[in-house]
């Protein structure tokens, strides 16, 4: 059945876990960048 795959709850959760990881982590260094551009570049 659809949508019926509370069995692999616990992939789906690695699976949010590992995202927001990798989101938390772009957006850090994407600010970090940013940051270092208007250090060098003003």
């Amino acid at each position: 059945m659809q949508g019926n795959d509370y069995e692999l709850t616990d992939t789906h959760v690695a699976i949010y876990d590992g995202f927001t990881s990798f989101v938390k982590w772009s957006t850090i260094s994407v600010i970090a960048i940013l940051v270092l551009m208007a250090i060098f570049l003003l």
